[in-house]
């Protein structure tokens, strides 16, 4: 683990085990000595994800040596890490958002034995950098970033088969370097999973002739603000 609570990224493609993986993971640090019976919070960014990773952890019972529970709303979470040590809890980020009205996220736990494994980890797991809404002023964060008010001296790992480094969104920036990789090449050669082929083509869309200047002033009307070269180059 880094110094910056950044423990990596483990990048294996779909239909590689991830979810087991993660549960064997959570499985070695609640044995871990040096964590002290840790907090281990799962995180998923669709119900039906934390349903799904949720049901693999409750057939590990035995190797996490506890019952996972599932936070079904803002204050069932808040409820379920205001506690002293151990729990593998289960929750989608969009939990992690503000209550209405407010701007920020409470602290719920500053414990340094609190693990967060971030599933589809190149998702939902930016958006550090403020923005301001230009109607009303409001200023507001990403998920990830009131998450991490909310668990300031937690680690994180990310677990993804499609990580992304790009600017503005990168997850080995956001997780750490990369501690196993397992892609798709990988997967082909070892017949894990068959070769996938793209096929380029142009889809054929039929305009009715009357609606055709319509559409036109409106895409003039979009790109009024651009520049002549910007427009010929989206053209």
């Amino acid at each position: 683990m880094q110094s910056d609570r950044k423990v990596g990224v483990i990048w294996h493609t779909q239909g590689s085990g991830k979810s087991f993986l993660m549960a064997f993971y959570a499985g070695q640090l609640v044995r871990c000595p040096e964590l002290e019976n840790p907090t281990i919070v799962v995180i998923t960014d669709r119900n039906d994800l934390d349903d799904q990773l949720f049901g693999t952890f409750s057939m590990c019972r035995d190797l996490i040596r506890q019952t996972p529970q599932q936070a079904d709303s803002r204050e069932d979470l808040q409820a379920i890490l205001n506690r002293a040590s151990g729990g593998v809890v289960f929750t989608t980020i969009q939990k992690f958002a503000p209550a209405k009205g407010e701007t920020t996220y409470p602290v719920l736990s500053d414990r340094r034995n609190v693990i967060v494994i971030a599933d589809e980890a190149h998702r939902s797991q930016y958006g550090f950098k403020a923005k301001v809404d230009q109607t009303s002023g409001a200023i507001a964060y990403g998920f990830a970033k009131y998450l991490r008010d909310a668990l300031p001296n937690a680690s994180f790992i990310g677990f993804t088969g499609t990580p992304i480094e790009a600017t503005d969104v990168n997850t080995p920036a956001v997780f750490g370097d990369y501690i196993d990789i397992y892609d798709i090449s990988r997967a082909v050669a070892d017949s894990a999973t068959v070769p996938i082929y793209y096929e380029s083509r142009l889809a054929r869309i039929e305009l009715p002739e009357d609606q055709k200047p319509q559409i036109d002033a409106e895409i003039e009307e979009l790109f009024e603000d651009e520049e002549q070269t910007e427009r010929a180059r989206l053209n």
